[in-house]
């Protein structure tokens, strides 16, 4: 069977397992959550993990975070086997992972965290990468604008874009943005509405932010 794309269904123990395994090897440890916090997550009904299949064999997954009553969802995490990158599996997974969201949900807004590549780093080649990857599915960087990820760690977080992918959404007022930055760091990354953080990130900004 060709390759496809399915939600992982909380009771199937072999398949999550399937999934742990590329999940635990794909990022840092200081990036990742513990085994029973992916298991909640899936049991959640805000949450899926869409597992993408080939010949039968889990190759990759992508973590959608999908509140009810929003106008947006989440790209939480997303990893393909590592001796498969390169081929086009992820572009499928994310493609068919967004299909099922909009078909389940309706069309909203996915926001897409990743590491800025303008900033220099040790690790700009794949930084680069990553975003054009997101960029030639069609996301869009918005502008102007820095991102601050809610730190899990003490570690300052490291510069970050915000990437949007909507078939026709281009420009995103800043009452908006604030919206989503509130639900962001409150239901996903436990902290306050009224975090610094977000007054920081929208200090001087613009009434609308186009996205490009």
């Amino acid at each position: 069977m060709p390759l496809h794309v399915k939600a992982l269904e909380h009771d199937h123990t072999q398949e999550f397992d399937g999934f742990y395994a590329i999940y635990s090897t794909a990022f840092p440890l200081s990036e990742q959550k513990p085994r029973e916090v992916l298991s909640a997550m899936c049991r959640a009904s805000f949450y899926t993990i869409y597992l993408a299949y080939n010949d039968e064999k889990i190759v990759g997954f992508c973590i959608m975070y999908h509140p009810w009553d929003e106008d947006f969802f989440l790209l939480e995490y997303m990893a393909v086997d590592k001796t498969l990158r390169g081929i086009g599996l992820g572009s499928t997974l994310l493609k068919q992972s967004v299909d099922a969201l909009y078909q389940n949900y309706g069309v909203r807004a996915l926001l897409i965290e990743i590491d800025s590549p303008e900033k220099s780093s040790a690790e700009q080649e794949i930084r680069e990468k990553r975003e054009m990857f997101y960029r030639r599915l069609g996301a869009l960087k918005i502008d102007p604008f820095d991102y601050i990820l809610p730190s899990q760690t003490k570690e300052d977080a490291p510069p970050m874009e915000l990437l949007v992918y909507h078939p026709s959404l281009r420009e995103v007022s800043k009452e908006r943005l604030q919206t989503w930055l509130e639900k962001l760091y409150t239901n996903v990354y436990g902290c306050k509405a009224n975090d610094d953080r977000i007054a920081l990130m929208l200090k001087d900004a613009p009434h609308s932010f186009t996205l490009i």
